[in-house]
């Protein structure tokens, strides 16, 4: 069947450098994916045809699924024209990286087409299309640096369950860069190599560890963020919570997949707009 599963990733530790002469902010960041997915069916036709389950998802060269074909088409010959359905999931605009992992989904279904042309190089360009691209097109762990296209990859965290709690609300990720412009950000990103290599030793990061520049500008764009950091940390009872990407889903690692679905269900009774249980997973 030609489906491809489009996993989100949360951050465990994400430092933010100030804007370069690029105008881009370099990061240093460890990525995870898990289990909750976005699917994505494609299939080769003699036109091309691009459909969503979200009515209100747009299905052009606004969304990243069609510029990523496109992108693709560019560089390998011959690449068919496609039918595409994306089944959505993952929240938009939730610090998930799902619409970069669409992207990275097509991109899969390129290079299995087209094998000869999955070199590094490919990889490291398709930062072209989002920042998160590379890696998810390996998924798995990766310490990603410069502008998302350095990746070195680590063993991913082990089984664990995890929860995925969010607002109910979206941020804008330029606003959140703009925010940070402001106030700044740690600084030392050491942080991130610890983390880096506690899951190269096969160990959980120090909850100390799981650090987020973007947390503090996130909340200046959306305070009553912060409010809902403090709710979750009365809740789940001394458990990591951490801010993903710029927010505003905050990624709470448990000790496994039941206390994930009782954690959940104890968010949502709690009044949690988007409790979702999940896992770690592997590269593919």
């Amino acid at each position: 069947m030609p489906w491809y599963q489009a996993p989100a990733k949360v951050n465990l530790g994400l430092w933010v450098g100030p804007r370069d002469a690029s105008g881009y902010h370099p990061i240093d960041t460890v990525m995870q994916t898990v289990a909750i997915s976005d699917q994505l069916y494609l299939e080769p036709r003699d036109h091309m045809l691009w459909e969503s389950s979200w009515d209100t998802l747009p299905m052009d060269e606004r969304n990243l699924v069609v510029r990523a074909y496109l992108w693709c088409r560019q560089r390998i010959p011959n690449l068919p024209l496609v039918y595409g359905r994306l089944v959505k999931v993952i929240p938009a605009g939730a610090g998930l990286g799902g619409g970069s992992s669409d992207a990275a989904a097509v991109i899969r279904w390129a290079l299995s087409a087209a094998p000869e042309w999955k070199t590094p190089e490919f990889v490291r360009e398709a930062a072209e299309i989002g920042m998160d691209v590379p890696f998810f097109i390996c998924g798995g762990a990766a310490q990603a640096q410069g502008y998302g296209e350095q990746l070195t990859h680590l063993r991913s965290l082990r089984a664990m369950g995890v929860v995925l709690a969010n607002p109910g609300v979206s941020v804008s990720t330029p606003e959140v860069y703009q925010a940070f412009d402001e106030v700044g950000g740690s600084g030392d990103r050491s942080f991130v190599e610890r983390v880096a290599l506690a899951l190269q030793q096969g160990q959980r990061p120090e909850p100390g560890d799981l650090v987020n520049d973007l947390e503090k500008p996130a909340w200046l764009v959306l305070p009553a963020l912060r409010d809902f950091k403090e709710q979750l940390v009365g809740i789940v009872e001394g458990a990591p919570c951490t801010l993903s990407g710029s927010g505003p889903t905050y990624c709470i690692l448990g000790r496994d997949e039941d206390w994930a679905e009782w954690m959940a269900r104890r968010l949502r009774a709690r009044g949690i707009p988007w409790a979702q249980p999940t896992t770690t997973l592997d590269s593919w």
